[in-house]
Formats: structure tokens, C-alpha cells, sequence
């Protein structure tokens, strides 16, 4: 089981999930409250038209969008959580779409969370130029929470306050990086919360395990049951967020219960959230996470979080100040 304002998200069926993840609702449906009509299928359908008129070039590096229709760019943060991942830290980074996302006119920062590692991960970071966090602490959950905290909290101009995009991807190589844009777009289309769906896209041979993979779907039906949305992959590790969001989720996963922990604060904020195909292909380097126990760690979250339970998630507040245990570079 790998790790995974405010119109109430809509009512989905379980057959009609999969093509409402991609286009946002499904043929005939009206569109979401607080959407475009259409969404990203009349972006697509827009763009080949004026590929039709030879307005654009077909090559796939070009910008399909840009930032928020008129309002000032936007600031971007990508997120690499990271544990000794120095054999793929540096490939990650590499191939984040840097120059599309800039000539979409996007400010683009990475931000490599690192949790404490004994290898050359932060050297490697720093090479490639991104940014970097070392958590006070151990557990991915922990090291997100206290990098937020202090990404969200940095002074920033007026005009900036509650507008940076958020993408989030493990630093192990096994998500795809170049699929940053299609996550900016949703975001821009109305969506606060995008997931990427592994199971709605390719998986290559060996990338999940048989256990795994029943695991994450019991967890995935667990959390549509428990939250009323249908969700294919509750413990994918790639998501992005809008700011303002963020802002009112009061996260307290502390460890690979993070996703569980985001997908229920999706739901309690009624952020409309979507899912996104994506490939998955194999990690490089070890896995770190023990498959029984990260499973039940992740159902408690969900459960604990559903009945709010004195000293769950839902009790913490949005930023709990832990970063000023942290450092940066």
C-alpha cells in the first residue's frame, strides 16, 4: 500500500467516477459550481482548433495554459518529499517541466522535504537547484506538515497572499513530473484538490505489488465509504492544491498516513476535488514502508478522522508552528 471556496463536491457514482476524474463531470452533467462549463475537455478541444488553424504548434512542450485568466502569475511549489533518495532525487528534478511552466508564466519553486537523510540526497538537491527543508523528526507526514507551515506562513507580497499552487510527488522516481502542467490546469479550472489516479492510468510491470494493490483498493473503498466521494487511489503520492485550501485543512498525519490525511480534509472542507490519470512506474532504490502495518496506520487515519475523535487530525489547527524546528537552504 504505497503513501499516499467552498461549493460542497458533488455527488459522484461509482460508474461514472472515472470519466468525471478526467473532465470534471460526466457528458450531459452540468458543470460543478464555481467551474468553467467544460473544463479541461473545452480547453483541449480549444487548443485543437487553433492547432487546426496552425495558431499553436502540436509539439507537446507547449504551454497549454496560463496562469488564473488575466490575474497576476501564480507561484508554484513543488513539493519532493525525500528520504535517501539520492539515486533518483536528481531525475525527478530534471524533469519537472521548468521552461513550459515559465512560458506559461508560472513562478516555479522546488522544495525537496528532506527527512534527515544519511546519503547524498540534499547535495544532489541542491546541484539540480531546488530548495531545501530538513523536517525536525521522522515520518513523511511530519516533514509535509512543517514545510507548509512554513512555505504558507513566508511574507509575501499582498497581492500574492493565498495564491500559490501546490504540487506534491515522492522524490523516488515512480511518479511523472511531466504531468505537473495537466495538474496546474485542473487547478485552474475550478478544482481545489487534484489526485493522481495510478489505477486510472498505466502502471508498469513490478511497480506495485499483488498485496499492495488489494490494499489499496480496500483503502480506497474504505475512504469513499467512510467521506461519501468515490476515490481510485486514496494513497497516490502526487496532489496539488490551491493555497486557500490548504490553508483550512488542519493536517496531522505524522507518517505514510499523509494522503489518507489529505483526501479526508478534502472532503471535510468541501474542496471539489478531481482525479487525474497517471502513470506509475517502478521506484529506484528501496521501498520504506512495511505493507500491514502502513495499511492499518492509514485506516485508523480514516477512520479516526471521519468521527472526529478527541486528538485526531481534525483537532489540530491549520498550522501548528512546527517548522521553526526545521531548516532550510
Amino acid at each position: 500500500m504505497e503513501e499516499s471556496e467552498a461549493e460542497s463536491a458533488p455527488d459522484c457514482d461509482a460508474l461514472s467516477w472515472p470519466r468525471r476524474a478526467r473532465y470534471g463531470r460526466t457528458p450531459g452533467e452540468a458543470p460543478i459550481p464555481g467551474t468553467r462549463p467544460g473544463g479541461i475537455d473545452r480547453v483541449a478541444r480549444e487548443r485543437d482548433r487553433a492547432f487546426e488553424r496552425g495558431q499553436v504548434p502540436g509539439d507537446e512542450t507547449e504551454p497549454t495554459r496560463g496562469p488564473a485568466y488575466g490575474g497576476p502569475p501564480r507561484s508554484v511549489v513543488v513539493l519532493l518529499p525525500a528520504l535517501n533518495e539520492a539515486m533518483a532525487v536528481g531525475s525527478v528534478i530534471g524533469r519537472i517541466p521548468m521552461e513550459r511552466l515559465r512560458r506559461s508564466g508560472y513562478d516555479v519553486r522546488v522544495w525537496v522535504v528532506d527527512g534527515q537523510s544519511t546519503d547524498a540526497t540534499l547535495q544532489i538537491a541542491r546541484e539540480h537547484g531546488a530548495s531545501t527543508y530538513v523536517q525536525a523528526g521522522a515520518g513523511k507526514g511530519n516533514g509535509i506538515r512543517q514545510a507548509l507551515d512554513h512555505l504558507i506562513e513566508a511574507p509575501r507580497e499582498a497581492n500574492a497572499a493565498g495564491r500559490q499552487l501546490f504540487v506534491m510527488l515522492d522524490a523516488d522516481g515512480s511518479y511523472p513530473p511531466e504531468e505537473i502542467p495537466k495538474f496546474l490546469e485542473a487547478l485552474e479550472s475550478g478544482s481545489d484538490v487534484v489526485v493522481g489516479s495510478r489505477f486510472l492510468g498505466h502502471m508498469d510491470d513490478g511497480a506495485i505489488s499483488s498485496l499492495n494493490r488489494v490494499g489499496n483498493r480496500l483503502l480506497s473503498r474504505l475512504a469513499g465509504l467512510l467521506f461519501g466521494l468515490p476515490v481510485s487511489d486514496v494513497c497516490t503520492g502526487m496532489w496539488a492544491f490551491r493555497e486557500d485550501c490548504l490553508r483550512r485543512f488542519g493536517l496531522g498525519a505524522n507518517a505514510f498516513d499523509l494522503e489518507a490525511d489529505l483526501f479526508a480534509a478534502s472532503c471535510e472542507v468541501g474542496a471539489r476535488l478531481k482525479e487525474l490519470p497517471i502513470d506509475y512506474a517502478c521506484r529506484i532504490g528501496e521501498p520504506k514502508l512495511v505493507p500491514l502495518r502502513t495499511g492499518l496506520l492509514i485506516a485508523w487515519r480514516l477512520i479516526a478522522r471521519r468521527l472526529n475523535q478527541p486528538g485526531n487530525a481534525a483537532s489540530h489547527p491549520p498550522t501548528s508552528k512546527a517548522y521553526f524546528g526545521g531548516e532550510t537552504t
